[in-house]
């Protein structure tokens, strides 16, 4: 797993349906100066598993798309 800093949190309301009127977490993380990006967490409480779970789904994502090529059309 990469390496990476966490930059800020942040408790916002949640936008999932299922989770109205309660509280999610958006977490910013860096992996160095020019990569910055952010996750969602869906809990009412958030530990460092659930961040480091958070961020690995995510960077397992964008490894999907990156240094792809796309044609629009």
């Amino acid at each position: 797993m990469a390496k990476f800093k966490v930059t800020d949190i942040r408790k916002i309301p949640s936008g999932n349906p299922s989770r109205i009127g309660k509280m999610d977490y958006i977490v910013t993380y860096q992996l160095d100066p020019l990569h910055v990006y952010m996750v969602t967490i869906d809990k009412d409480t958030v530990t460092e598993a659930d961040i480091k779970q958070a961020v690995k789904a995510d960077l397992n994502t964008m490894a999907r798309y990156v240094n792809r090529e796309f044609e629009t059309g």
